[in-house]
């Protein structure tokens, strides 16, 4: 702070510019409070420099009292005390005194200190914002190439389904080529291709029918000329039992009679044995001619005739 200074003739000491530089800013301040900033021992002091120097030089403004026995004075610094104090900053800024210069020299050297502690804890947060920056960048790049990942697969996918869709219309397009082309087969002489083919179809089977009707007929017929052979066969065995019976009962009569006529009667039993089965062969041979069992031919399949009855 500098040495004495004036104002519109008054004279400001060294406390009365501690006192304008503590109404700084436009507040109200009581007359302890600005005692305490002069470094004076009594109120009394200040009230004596505000009534005869700053009050009557038009810098300080005092605050009206109801009760002024019982109320503290305040004071402001007026309008003109505002342009004064800031047109005269430096000169009421600057220290005078070794107490003032080393307050000062202590307050910079705090406010240093404190300057440089943060910004040095600046200086942390600006490497550990930078860190961050640097792995939001990392994030950004792995998302910038998740992007153009994703976007190349869009594309694939677009791609294929390009494909698809269009193998999808040649699929329909030969889909509706072969519907043409099964309806221009299926004409008139197809459908009649397919009845001679069912006709044929039904002849073969008439034929086959036929013939199994035959085989049954003539099945039939062999067992009924077996069961009349079997009923002829018991008859003329008892027939050739009994003639050979008598054969022998002859030849013993003859033997014991005539034993020179044993030699004829050979001879005559030989020859009624020949007859009889002369006489049993043609019995059979017309019995056959008789039987209806004409064998049925094989006929081919393009070319039938049905077997005469």
């Amino acid at each position: 702070m500098s040495g004495e200074l004036s104002a519109d003739g008054y004279k400001l000491d060294g406390p009365s510019q501690r006192m304008l530089r503590a109404l700084r800013g436009g507040n109200w301040l009581y007359s302890a409070t600005l005692r305490d900033a002069a470094e004076l021992e009594d109120n009394r002091q200040v009230s004596y420099r505000m009534e005869h120097h700053l009050g009557p030089a038009g810098l300080v403004l005092e605050a009206a009292r109801d009760e002024p026995e019982k109320e503290a004075r305040r004071f402001k610094l007026s309008d003109e005390g505002e342009a004064w104090v800031e047109a005269h900053a430096d000169e009421l800024l600057a220290p005078t005194t070794r107490e003032e210069i080393a307050d000062l020299a202590q307050q910079g050297y705090t406010e240093g200190t404190e300057a440089k502690d943060s910004v040095q804890g600046y200086r942390k947060k600006l490497s550990r914002y930078k860190n961050q920056v640097d792995e939001v960048r990392e994030e950004i790049a792995h998302v910038r190439d998740d992007h153009d990942e994703y976007f190349r697969r869009v594309n694939s996918v677009e791609k294929e389904s390009e494909d698809s869709r269009e193998r999808s219309k040649d699929a329909k397009h030969a889909v509706e080529e072969l519907r043409e082309e099964v309806g221009a087969r299926a004409t008139t002489e197809t459908v009649g291709e397919l009845q001679t083919d069912v006709s044929r179809l039904q002849r073969r089977q008439g034929v086959i029918e036929h013939r199994q009707a035959g085989l049954a007929r003539q099945q039939a017929m062999t067992e009924r000329s077996r069961a009349e052979l079997r009923a002829l066969a018991k008859p003329a065995g008892y027939v050739a039992a009994g003639s050979v019976v008598a054969y022998l009962a002859l030849l013993v009569v003859v033997y014991l009679l005539a034993p020179g006529l044993v030699a004829s009667a050979v001879i005559a039993g030989i020859v009624v044995v020949l007859g009889i089965g002369f006489v049993g062969g043609a019995a059979l041979y017309i019995h056959g001619a008789r039987s209806p069992l004409a064998p049925v031919m094989d006929r081919s399949d393009d070319d039938v005739r049905a077997p005469t009855e």
